[in-house]
């Protein structure tokens, strides 16, 4: 398979799953973003993308030190958790309200 095919065919599925997360919420948000958030966000997703590997890579790497150290939750949650759910969970051109309140509360003990 050649790189442009490739290419294509991540792309394809990158939109695919644009598209298709929208329909996954069952409850609409009260007040609408603005468009131009939402065109910027996703290129924004596509990036999280890619930092959400870089993140589980740097915690593979990091996860003997965290092991003895006794802080693998924290890495966890910081370098594999947060970029996913950043990319995967949050509403299309919301960048502030990502975070559950529950997560939120305990960030700020």
């Amino acid at each position: 398979m050649t790189r442009a095919n490739t290419l294509k065919i991540f792309t394809v599925v990158c939109l695919f799953l644009a598209l298709s997360a929208g329909h996954v919420s069952g409850a609409f948000p009260e007040e609408r973003p603005a468009a131009f958030a939402m065109v910027i966000d996703v290129p924004i997703r596509v990036l999280g993308i890619g930092l959400a590997l870089v993140g589980t890579a740097f915690f593979i790497v990091a996860l003997p030190f965290a092991l003895t150290s006794g802080s693998t939750g924290d890495a966890w949650s910081t370098l594999v958790v947060e970029p996913f759910q950043f990319t995967f969970t949050r509403p299309l051109g919301k960048f502030d309200e990502w975070r559950s309140p529950a997560e939120d509360s305990d960030s700020s003990e």
